[in-house]
């Protein structure tokens, strides 16, 4: 007898690929909650190693204010002047409470700090009135 031909098992059907719309929408949000909780592991890294940068000036502060002392006097006068000019009032009046703050050196601050913005106040006021000409010439025009 002769042995027929024998089938080959017929294959099982392929499972669709395309996934029903609730079950997309199920992936799609474990995949955001993922990459949300790896970005939040990364901002608190990033956040702990800035923190821990500013405790160290801040630790290193008074040992280099110390130094300054002995070899450039005149220099923590200028650092302080310089820090409390760029910083909130809040933090200038602390700032000036340090023990090494040089004395004076905040009503300088404070000076520059103030005219600076009666600076900015009269460029406002020039754009102001500049805005208002041009609109009084092209009604003139009209």
């Amino acid at each position: 007898m002769k042995k027929s031909l024998s089938q080959k098992p017929a294959r099982k059907p392929r499972s669709s690929t395309i996934l029903g719309s609730e079950q997309v929408y199920r992936e799609i949000a474990k995949a955001n909650a993922r990459v949300a909780v790896v970005a939040e592991k990364v901002t608190r890294k990033d956040e702990k190693v800035q923190r821990e940068a500013r405790l160290a000036i801040a630790e290193t502060f008074d040992a280099w204010l110390d130094w300054m002392e002995e070899t450039a006097p005149e220099q923590v006068e200028d650092v302080f002047f310089e820090l409390g000019c760029f910083a909130t009032a809040t933090n200038r009046r602390r700032m000036f409470k340090h023990a090494k703050a040089p004395e004076g050196v905040a009503e300088r601050a404070q000076e520059q700090v103030d005219q600076w913005k009666a600076e900015e106040e009269a460029a406002k006021a020039a754009a102001v009135e500049e805005a208002q000409g041009k609109s009084g010439d092209a009604e003139g025009h009209a």
